[in-house]
């Protein structure tokens, strides 16, 4: 009977321990993140610069520490270019894997489809690579950050730095979805602002990984304008460059390519990058000259041996406003983060600067640097000179265009027209 009495005692104690622990246990669980890029085929180097620099945030964030005393976990998923993909692996994330945020996708595209999904089961989307400006505009949702500089800012960040020069009439050429209608769209709107006399005489949409752009190169030369805005990117960018110089294009004609100074076109072309082309950044390497983002570099090259992308820096900087947000909020609750995200401002230190995420349209507030090709005999690519950062507060959205945001969300949910 002393037995039974003991070992029943011991069961009551142990359980008790159990249930006293629970609490202390919960704590420990990772913060996990599904993190969905493009990590195949000719787009794929955005994906792997995305996810190297996941993996590199979070073992120095778990060398720290952690999150709230939590480690951080991230899971990894190729969508390719296919929304329906990008949407049943974020059911999964959500459902299945408990993520508790969702990181990426590369493509504006795949990234409403998966903003439409995040939104319904409210998780937080923090985009790190697709830069439509509706995904903060027409597309708002209060589940979704973007922690990169978008269509629009790179837009008027083109027009201000072209307005000064000498070229009147305009032409398009840019990819056919979101990114590149948005990209054009913007652009006109702000040089007209800053110029009266310009023209556009025209607009070219070849499809998402077009083979041959021969005919639109064609149909560009015949059009004569005096400069082109192509928000063409990756490797149909590198595609275009190399289809058009031995038919002399860069040389009768000025372009200006708001994702020309990512790597995944810079490298790939080396030395067959046209000098002067107008390019720029959401971020490049070589600056800004800080100590921040000189340690970035070193410890993203010793690692990867790679020089960091702009996919990189920014991913990277999604996942230090991860923890940046919830150590503000002291909680992984969904609803108590977004509320002391839009308390006041989130700013966070990162390879670029200091980033600043405004609680009106979940957009950051950063400087676009502009530049002009010029190749490098030491990094064996071009790299940019005559560098210009635009600041960030001349190409965000202006107070009544965030008010517009907000009442146009503000309406949706209500179900309105």
């Amino acid at each position: 009977m002393k037995k039974k009495r003991l070992i029943g005692g011991l069961c009551v104690l142990w359980i008790s321990s159990v249930l006293f622990l629970l609490p202390a246990l919960a704590q420990e669980k990772p913060v996990k993140l599904g993190v969905l890029f493009i990590m195949s085929g000719p787009m794929g180097g955005y994906g792997k610069h995305g996810m190297q620099a996941v993996q590199l945030a979070v073992d120095e964030i778990n060398a720290r520490g952690g999150i709230l005393g939590r480690k951080v976990e991230a899971l990894f998923e190729d969508t390719k270019l296919k929304a329906d993909l990008a949407t049943q692996i974020t059911k999964r994330f959500i459902l299945e894997d408990k993520v508790d945020f969702i990181i990426g996708p590369t493509s504006s595209g795949v990234a409403v489809a998966v903003s439409k999904v995040v939104t319904e089961h409210k998780k937080i989307l923090v985009l790190t690579q697709a830069a439509a400006d509706s995904l903060t505009g027409d597309q708002f949702s209060r589940y979704q950050f973007a922690t990169l500089s978008n269509a629009m800012m790179h837009s008027r960040a083109g027009a201000i730095y072209l307005a000064s020069k000498p070229y009147r009439r305009w032409m398009c050429i840019g990819p056919n979805y979101n990114y590149g209608w948005d990209s054009w769209a913007q652009f006109k709107a702000k040089l007209k602002e800053l110029r009266s006399d310009v023209e556009f005489i025209g607009e070219l949409w070849p499809k998402l990984m077009e083979k041959d752009f021969t005919p639109f190169i064609q149909k560009i030369i015949e059009a004569k304008p005096d400069a082109v805005w192509s928000p063409l990117w990756g490797m149909d960018a590198v595609n275009f460059i190399k289809q058009g110089i031995p038919l002399d294009l860069f040389n009768k004609i000025k372009f200006a390519f708001p994702d020309g100074a990512a790597l995944e076109t810079l490298l790939p072309l080396g030395k067959d990058m046209p000098k002067g082309i107008y390019v720029a950044a959401r971020y490049f390497f070589l600056t800004p000259d800080t100590e921040t983002n000189r340690q970035f570099v070193k410890n993203y090259m010793d690692r990867f041996k790679d020089y960091p992308d702009y996919m990189a820096a920014e991913t990277y900087a999604g996942v230090y406003f991860i923890k940046a947000a919830i150590e503000r909020a002291g909680t992984l609750d969904t609803e108590k983060l977004i509320e002391a995200i839009e308390k006041e401002p989130l700013a966070w230190e990162t390879p670029e600067g200091w980033k600043i995420m405004r609680k009106e349209d979940h957009a950051v507030v950063e400087d676009v640097v502009w530049g002009e090709t010029i190749y490098s005999e030491r990094y064996g690519f071009s790299i940019l000179k005559n560098m210009q950062a635009i600041q960030g507060e001349e190409i965000c959205r202006t107070p009544q265009e965030l008010k517009e945001v907000r009442a146009k969300y503000e309406k949706k949910i209500r179900g309105e027209k």
